[in-house]
């Protein structure tokens, strides 16, 4: 349940992000820059995010077979 809320945080994040983007005064080219850097940090948090979930998992079941 976790783990879900923080994904669908990151999510909210990241779509705010890119509408905040698109919606900006900048020239195209300038706009589409900064989506595609904005998706790719995102994408670079949610996989961390992912990884921590899935090590702590781990711990908890190697915990519970103790």
């Amino acid at each position: 349940m976790k783990s879900r809320t923080v994904i669908a945080l990151l999510a909210g994040a990241a779509v705010g992000a890119v509408l905040g983007i698109l919606l900006a005064p900048d020239k195209g080219e300038e706009s589409r820059k900064k989506v595609k850097k904005t998706a790719e940090d995102c994408i670079d948090k949610v996989k961390e995010k992912l990884s921590n979930i899935k090590k702590n998992n781990e711990n908890v079941e190697e915990s519970e077979e103790e």
